[in-house]
């Protein structure tokens, strides 16, 4: 089986690129396949144009975003690792979900229904750089519109991993110990 890695960080040496990394090696410890997409090193554009949007009237979708979707399509899992800013995800990671995640292709419209087209499962590994406080409802503040998006298209959704305190100077047992966490996150993916 395979999972697609989606991350949202500009730079290569960031932890959500090291616990991307470190997902990814715990599944292939447990015998299956990983694509990492690095949605800023692929030049992702996460902007959409006029025609674009007119396009999805008729269920057209231009040959990068096609190509995006046969990336889900090879895959049995899909993974999102990016940082909280300003509680949601970095800007590429909303772009890439529009664009990439249309009618026809994510969900259908049937009966007056909304019906889910992606059967994978999903994850996601957030960080967020303040500390844990006892009166943040993590789920709803940064987490719940995310998590609406994946249910949305149908697929079943694993225990988010969210990994608090990850900034500049952080401790550097607790970094580990989200990465360790990541690690065996990969290894029961599939499980």
């Amino acid at each position: 089986m395979k999972v697609l890695i989606v991350t949202a960080h500009p730079q290569q040496d960031s932890f959500t690129q090291a616990l991307a990394q470190r997902f990814a090696d715990g599944v292939t410890s447990s015998g299956h396949e990983v694509e990492i997409a690095d949605l800023y090193s692929e030049g992702f554009d996460p902007v959409v144009s006029i025609q674009e949007l007119e396009s999805w009237k008729t269920g057209q979708v231009s040959p990068e975003i096609r190509a995006w979707q046969e990336r889900i399509k090879r895959s049995d899992g899909l993974v999102l690792a990016y940082p909280v800013w300003w509680s949601t995800p970095p800007a590429i990671l909303s772009g890439w979900l529009q664009r990439v995640l249309t009618q026809g292709f994510a969900f259908q419209h049937i009966d007056g229904r909304t019906v889910g087209q992606l059967k994978l499962r999903a994850q996601m590994l957030v960080n967020v750089g303040s500390r844990q406080r006892e009166d943040v409802d993590l789920a709803t503040l940064y987490l719940e519109p995310m998590l609406g998006v994946l249910s949305y298209c149908g697929m079943e959704i694993l225990p988010t991993q969210a990994n608090w305190g990850v900034y500049a100077g952080a401790d550097p047992a607790s970094l580990r110990s989200h990465l360790e966490r990541a690690f065996e996150n990969g290894m029961r993916f599939f499980a």
